[in-house]
């Protein structure tokens, strides 16, 4: 099958990494498969990643225009699908592509990612919110939700990666779509494990974007507090594409046992997966959370908030725990600090359920999806 992935950028940082990987395993299983991106933020090591695996990449320059640049840029990812005459396209976009997929006259299958309110919050993080902050904040979201419409209407069919984005968009939008549950680390990551190794700290570890609404702050706050108490404690915090504003924030208010480091190379990243001994999170929005399955592959155990799809990525009390709050989560910390067998048994839980949920069998239900759709337009 001749299959189009159409995405924000050719990169591997978090959440971007899906379509990657799954352009990869489309490409392994024998399909012709071409990947179209901006050309800003796409990374040469990712498109040299996709174009080793026998992925075809065609980046769109986009005029530098405020509000309109991507718009304009998006006639040309029109133009190479009319010319490519691809018989399905996986789109992983926003608006300006969705609507130049939809101009091609082929059929478009969108992932929903989820709606992530309360950007007027993150904005002025960390001030309190004023009244007018909240009216400011309301019509933002009222917004950003008219938006996510739009996107969810233009496609023909819609996958989504957890039931909670599921009930998300019937919820909001009245749309329905099937799960697709993502993979574990992709096989080039997990070629850097090595054995663990006995080690006088307890590292934490942390990876998204850094931003506000993925709570790194929290996460510097409860180490704050336990410090005296376990002075062997460490977290690091990896990140991509930071908010500089809340960047230079967090290393305001981190303590000397906190790391902050900023798009770390794959191998950097798994050689931190390989140390850690709990992987925590307060996102916000846990739509997904790809990090916790990639160190999941590496035996560690997860603490979540009770956020968005904790649940369903983290399996409490067998591969770590979800916690209802900022307290709880530090009773539970604490709980896997004291207590190594527990660590190594949470640890074996989610390297189980991680194996279970590989990119081979995700890109499989994908195509599953995706051939059903392109039969029908034949």
């Amino acid at each position: 099958m001749k299959i189009a992935i159409v995405a924000e950028a050719v990169e591997i940082h978090s959440g971007s990494r899906a379509e990657v990987e799954l352009a990869k395993q489309f490409a392994k299983m024998g399909h012709k498969v071409t990947f179209y991106a901006h050309f800003k933020p796409s990374t040469s090591q990712a498109k040299q990643e996709l174009e080793g695996a026998g992925v075809k990449v065609t980046l769109i320059k986009s005029p530098e225009i405020k509000f309109i640049g991507r718009f304009i840029g998006a006639l040309s990812l029109t133009r190479a699908l009319k010319k490519d005459q691809p018989q399905i396209i996986s789109a992983h976009t926003t608006l300006p592509f969705l609507i130049a997929s939809r101009l091609s006259g082929i059929k478009v299958v969108s992932t929903y990612y989820g709606t992530q309110l309360d950007v007027w919050l993150d904005k002025i993080f960390p001030k309190s919110p004023s009244f007018l902050d909240k009216i400011i904040n309301l019509i933002l979201n009222l917004a950003v939700k008219t938006v996510a419409f739009a996107q969810v209407s233009l496609a023909d069919k819609i996958i989504t990666q957890t039931n909670y984005c599921r009930e998300e968009l019937k919820k909001l939008y009245g749309k329905t779509a099937p799960v697709v549950f993502w993979g574990d680390a992709p096989p080039h990551l997990s070629k850097f494990k090595k054995p663990k190794t006995n080690q006088p700290e307890i590292r934490l570890l942390s990876v998204s974007r850094i931003i506000p609404y993925k709570g790194f702050h929290i996460l510097i706050e409860i180490v704050t507090q336990l410090a005296e108490r376990f002075n062997n404690l460490k977290l690091t915090i990896i990140g991509s594409h930071p908010n500089k504003k809340y960047l230079s924030y967090l290393r305001k208010i981190k303590p000397k046992n906190v790391d902050i480091i900023v798009d770390a190379s794959d191998e950097v990243l798994a050689n931190h997966y390989q140390k850690c001994d709990i992987y925590v999170t307060c996102d916000k929005f846990l739509f997904f959370g790809q990090p916790i399955l990639e160190a999941a592959t590496f035996q560690t155990p997860a603490i979540a908030l009770n956020c968005a799809a904790a649940g369903e990525v983290v399996i409490n009390g067998k591969t770590g725990f979800v916690a209802k709050n900022s307290d709880e989560f530090k009773k539970l910390l604490v709980k896997l600090i004291n207590s190594p067998q527990l660590r190594i048994k949470l640890g074996k839980g989610a390297k189980n359920f991680a194996s279970k949920h590989t990119w081979e069998r995700c890109a499989k239900n994908y195509l599953k999806i995706l051939s059903k759709w392109a039969s029908q337009c034949q």
